[in-house]
This record gives structure tokens, C-alpha cells and sequence, in this order.
């Protein structure tokens, strides 16, 4: 399989100063599947091919035939997994955590009010449980 896609996301990725771990942590993309396309072995699909790019700070096009990766600009807008606290940094980096990062990703990317909207529905879930918690809890 080609492999010219997973070298430019490595070389990316190495300019970067990144892991393969804080590429999957930004992403949403398990760390063995960052792993299968920058070695080749798999191909991104175009979600997580656009995912990959805004994790390394360019744009889609970078990863296209004959575009040039030499004249990059820098990135530091990202902080990694180290930003965050001791007990955040431990789940993260487990592979059971990539569900979760996943949605968060793609929670992160809604319209405001689309935002507010599904924060709204979440509240009224959560507080609907608590009262059922507690009255199951009187008998």
C-alpha cells in the first residue's frame, strides 16, 4: 500500500513535537490506528484524514499529491495531553477512553446553539435520573 500519506503525517507529526498518543488524544483516533496509517498498513478515511490535519495545525491539503510540507507554518495553539491534571492525563491515554474523546471531538465541533441545545438535554437527563434515583431509593 502506499505509504506517502502516513510519511507526511509522521514527519508532520515529528515537526510538531507530537506522539502518536497526543495525535489520538486530539483526535479521537486510537493510537494503534494513528500508528496503521502513518506506517501504511491502513488508510484514513476523509473524517479522520480532516481530524488528523486540524490535530497537526494545517490544512486537508497538505495530504494531498505533490503539496509541500517543507515551508510549514508553527503550531503551538494545541496543548497536549501534559496540560491537563494527573487523573485526565492516566484515562486519556487508555484505549478505553477513545470512545469518549471521540464524542467529545465531535461535541466540540457543534454550532453554539447546537451546543447549548444537546448541554440542555444532558441537564434535564441528569437531573430526570436523580429524581428517579431518589425515589427508588424511599421504597
Amino acid at each position: 500500500m502506499d505509504n506517502e500519506l502516513g510519511r507526511k503525517i509522521r514527519v508532520l507529526r515529528h515537526k510538531r513535537d507530537l506522539t502518536q498518543q497526543e495525535i489520538a488524544y486530539r483526535t479521537g483516533i486510537s493510537t494503534p490506528h494513528i500508528s496503521s496509517i502513518e506506517r501504511g498498513h491502513r488508510q484514513p478515511s476523509l473524517e479522520y484524514a480532516i481530524r488528523i490535519a486540524e490535530a497537526l495545525g494545517v490544512p486537508i491539503g497538505y495530504f494531498c499529491e505533490g503539496a509541500d510540507i517543507t515551508s510549514l507554518p508553527d503550531d503551538t495553539s494545541y496543548g497536549g495531553p501534559s496540560d491537563l491534571p494527573g487523573y485526565l492525563q492516566s484515562f486519556v491515554m487508555r484505549e478505553s477512553a477513545q470512545p469518549y474523546i471521540a464524542m467529545a471531538h465531535r461535541v466540540s465541533r457543534l454550532e453554539k446553539s447546537d451546543y447549548e441545545m444537546l448541554c440542555a438535554m444532558i441537564e434535564i437527563m441528569t437531573q430526570r435520573k436523580k429524581l428517579r434515583s431518589m425515589s427508588e431509593d424511599s421504597f
